[in-house]
């Protein structure tokens, strides 16, 4: 009994009092606590943590700052051998950030001794989509014609829309419809960039944002909030995606969870009174991460009336897993557009003020929901089936003038659209030997369909959204596919990807005003083949060949006299990609789009048959001059012309001969942040409107020349702390240009002007 007293008397002398004692680990290492107990708690100990830091070459790096995550005060350096130690507490996060280097987070735990790898930044994109479930492959040894804009760099130049990402991918023409970056449009490869029904935009490769599949227009874009970053590909495309695709798939990444949980807000304002809000959180739960956030993107536009918008979002992203075989992922979002459409200018109008606005009355407004189910069942280390199911609902409703010249007949006007639209895919992927050599099999298939519901009404009253209906159609589509895509592994250095894939899709379209109802049945066999060969690391080529189509659109199909065949092509592309030291890389690639079938029009009628031929070169890269400083850009030369028919010879609209990207980076630390400066420039030479390569603009402004332009930008980007502080001006040199005519919209568009803002994000 006195024994028991004792230690009980020993435990209440020791609780609530300072105390210094030593303690004898597993390793029997000695570490040093010092910290003040109580009788209801017992703070956590502090221990001395030891490691070095390396490049992926093996080689210690020194200077690297090392510091506890929400306390960079904290911190210390690691020595001449890449060498550290700090004191530090279980369970804690540490930054280990370098310039020139992806910044590494690393939860410390019970670790005593800790050996970090830091990449160059070059190398923190190193997969891309490849399929539609999501299925990914190395960049470097992909066999095709990759470019990705990463999320520091749309974080680090505040980049506004996708639109302006996209001006960092070689060969894409970027066409700001009204200036305010809601709907860009986007064509590759010489082809038409309007509405970006030439290119197939996607969300995590599964969900087409185009209206629809044989339409792909798109009238809905995600705020660049929510996005990690935008993935362009091209070469085998029209097998792996399918119609639409000839051109490449241009791919939006959305945010996930991780494991560590991070939550911020951010704040941007701008001239036109733009604001961009922001809020995120996102973390682990059990064996799930998530990720949620909600955008707000809202102004006064840059004319001088009607271009006021404010567009909202809200992104969720589930993933997570039931043991080691059993993956599962959600996504959901929701998105609304209201925003003033000033319309366009005729030529007068232009010369005498670009900012004006002569449409009082017109407005858009867009409601969106969309997302995807997926499961991967994982059945051993070599097999795994991933199957998804898409769906969305997009409606959209254009109020806006007619502009008719006889007054009698100018009216307020309205399209009314909603399109359902949902899909299944399943991609069965396969590792094995085949021959005695490795070989990657992915086999799938896909379903689709989507409804398009038409209304055009005449408005009782300008600005007033009332009338009466004057015409009514449904457009419905079913589409069946199926696609095979194998990689064989000759050797270590030499791989052959052959890929099949066939697609049949039933259409038609009802009209209700006028009693009638026409369908058609499109069947189309596409393949490709390509090799890629390994020289080095530092080394490498590929090639493809590839069979393409594209569907008509509906309004085409069904505007023409007879029925319009799916254009059809022959592409040939090859590439090269080099890192021959840490200081450069350097990607080029060369490419042959030649139409069987393009869809015109000639006098007023559409019609196939007519061919055309695209040609081009494009390039990429960066030079590292010292840990400081980056020079980065990317060109393409390509020339897109009609090989048949009355314009033989004649350039394709909108298909300029010379883009070109250039810029280069500072960065510095400052105090214990990090300073990012950039100035870049956007480079676009003349562009003609109509087939016809149309010079002398017309007097309303439909036809003629797109002048070249060239823009100046930069952006300032301070990292310190918990804190990121931007400014970023485009079109510095306050250039007045255009990127589009069009007779719809009433003539010329104005792009944007000299555009600032400022903004600061807090993470927490």
């Amino acid at each position: 009994m006195r024994k028991n007293n004792s230690i009980s008397l020993a435990k209440n002398i020791l609780i609530g009092s300072m105390s210094s004692f030593l303690l004898l680990n597993a390793e029997n290492k000695l570490y040093a606590y010092s910290e003040k107990l109580n009788s209801k708690s017992i703070q956590t100990a502090q221990f001395q943590i030891e490691g070095q830091v390396t490049n992926d070459k093996g080689e210690a790096m020194a200077g690297v700052s090392i510091f506890i995550k929400g306390n960079p005060h904290k911190g210390t350096l690691s020595d001449s051998n890449g060498h550290f130690s700090l004191t530090i507490s279980p369970n804690e996060i540490l930054v280990f950030k370098h310039l020139g280097y992806q910044t590494k987070e690393v939860s410390v735990g019970n670790n005593s001794s800790l050996n970090i790898v830091l990449l160059l930044e070059t190398e923190q994109l190193s997969e891309v989509t490849v399929t539609s479930t999501g299925t990914k492959r190395n960049i470097k040894d992909f066999t095709g014609t990759v470019n990705v804009v990463s999320a520091s760099q749309i974080k680090e130049l505040a980049i506004p829309s996708v639109g302006d990402a996209v001006r960092f991918i070689p060969g894409a023409n970027y066409q700001d419809e009204d200036g305010r970056g809601l709907r860009p449009s986007i064509g590759l490869r010489g082809l038409d960039p309007s509405r970006s029904t030439s290119t197939l935009v996607l969300v995590d490769g599964k969900i087409p944002i185009g209206q629809s599949y044989t339409d792909m227009a798109t009238y809905y874009m995600m705020p660049v909030g929510a996005i990690e970053s935008v993935e362009v590909i091209k070469g085998a495309s029209p097998v792996l995606y399918g119609s639409g695709s000839i051109g490449g798939v241009l791919n939006i990444i959305t945010k996930k969870g991780g494991q560590t949980p991070k939550s911020s807000v951010n704040l941007q304002y701008g001239n036109g009174n733009a604001i961009n809000i922001g809020a995120e959180t996102s973390g682990s739960v059990s064996d799930m991460t998530y990720y949620a956030g909600y955008h707000r993107k809202q102004g006064d536009g840059l004319r001088t009336s009607r271009s006021k918008f404010a567009v909202n979002d809200l992104t969720l992203n589930l993933e997570g897993n039931f043991g080691e075989k059993h993956q599962w992922k959600i996504f959901l979002n929701a998105f609304t557009e209201d925003s003033d459409t000033p319309g366009g200018l005729n030529q007068k109008q232009w010369e005498e003020n670009p900012k004006q606005s002569v449409n009082p009355y017109d407005f858009f407004e867009a409601r969106r929901f969309s997302g995807t189910f997926s499961y991967k069942r994982i059945f051993d280390e070599n097999n795994s089936l991933t199957s998804a199911v898409y769906g969305s609902y997009l409606e959209r409703d254009w109020w806006l003038d007619n502009r008719h010249s006889d007054p009698a007949k100018r009216k307020f006007t309205a399209a009314l659209r909603n399109i359902p639209s949902i899909g299944i895919f399943s991609d069965y992927e396969r590792l094995n030997d085949l021959w005695g050599h490795k070989n990657k099999l992915l086999a799938g298939i896909r379903l689709h369909g989507d409804i398009t519901n038409m209304i055009s009404v005449a408005g009782d009253e300008f600005g007033v959204k009332s009338g009466k209906e004057t015409s009514s159609s449904v457009n419905a589509i079913s589409v069946m596919e199926g696609y095979i895509f194998d990689e064989f592994f000759l050797n270590d250095q030499f791989s052959i990807s052959p890929a099949l894939r066939y697609t049949h899709a039933d259409y038609g379209v009802k009209n209700y005003t006028a009693g009638s109802w026409r369908s058609a049945t499109e069947k189309a066999l596409t393949y490709s083949f390509g090799a890629f060969y390994k020289f080095s690391e530092q080394y490498r080529i590929y090639a493809t060949y590839s069979k393409g189509y594209q569907m008509p659109r509906f309004r085409d199909a069904m505007e023409a006299s007879e029925d319009l065949n799916a254009e059809s092509s022959n592409n040939y592309e090859i590439g090269f990609r080099t890192q021959p030291a840490e200081w450069i890389d350097l990607d080029l690639s060369a490419y042959i789009l030649d139409f069987d079938n393009k869809i015109v029009r000639e006098s007023g009628l559409l019609k196939n048959g007519v061919k055309s031929l695209h040609q081009g070169i494009e390039g990429s890269g960066n030079i590292y001059l010292s840990k400081n400083i980056k020079l980065y850009g990317n060109a393409s030369i390509q020339k897109a012309t009609f090989s048949t028919g009355t314009y033989k010879g004649n350039r394709l609209p909108y298909a300029p001969k010379y883009m070109a990207s250039a810029g280069i980076r500072h960065q510095i630390e400052i105090g214990t942040g990090v300073l990012s400066t950039n100035v870049y420039g956007n480079f676009v030479s003349t562009q003609f409107s109509d087939v016809a390569n149309t010079e002398a603009g017309s007097a309303n402004g439909n036809i003629g020349a797109i002048p070249r332009y060239y823009l100046l930008n930069a952006t300032i980007n301070y990292r310190i702390g918990n804190w990121n502080f931007n400014a970023n001006g485009l079109n510095l040199l306050n250039r007045t240009y255009f990127t589009s005519r069009h007779s719809s919209w009433g003539g010329i568009m104005p792009a944007s002007t000299i555009n600032v803002a400022v903004g600061a994000s807090y993470s927490f």
